[in-house]
């Protein structure tokens, strides 16, 4: 076997092995200086399970400034379910240490920072879905914040759903 066979068949292997994130859910949405992220912009994430058998993570990612001026940001959620119940939860998402080191992934001047917000999440009826996201600091408009994104990801199947 040649040399570059060898590799194609190494690289084959490895993206076949690689399970990609199975998302049922994605939404991004992006700000600028001239456009920063605002008290009066609530973001709006609405999405449908069906499947009430598994599990599912709640991912948010956030891009800021390397110079962002804060080592945590304060979220406001307001989650609607399918029989139209609200659930109101006030969230302080620490970025950074006490030293100031960024928990995020920093290339440049632009620093992403991953966050799970509930892993292994259950919804215990299927349909619609909405998640509702607004900065709840002692500000109006939240500078350095380049992008959010909200993301709904499958997780593995519950077990004894009939105990």
């Amino acid at each position: 076997m040649t040399f570059s066979r060898m590799i194609v068949l190494a690289f084959s292997t490895v993206l076949i092995a690689c399970d990609p994130p199975n998302y049922i859910f994605e939404k991004s949405n992006d700000y600028s200086l001239e456009k920063p992220w605002t008290v009066a912009d609530s973001l709006e994430y609405n999405f449908q399970v069906k499947d009430t058998s598994r599990y599912y993570n709640l991912l948010l990612e956030i891009d800021h400034h390397k110079d962002y001026k804060y080592e945590n940001l304060y979220v406001k959620f307001v989650t609607t379910f399918p029989n139209q119940s609200h659930k109101t939860d006030v969230v302080s998402l620490s970025m950074a240490d006490e030293s100031g080191s960024w928990y995020s992934d920093c290339r440049g001047r632009t620093c992403t920072f991953y966050l799970t917000l509930q892993e292994h999440a259950i919804f215990s009826e299927p349909g619609s879905y909405q998640i509702k996201l607004s900065p709840w600091m002692r500000m109006d408009t939240i500078p350095d914040i380049y992008r959010v994104a909200f993301k709904v990801e499958k997780a593995g199947k519950r077990q004894n759903l009939n105990k």
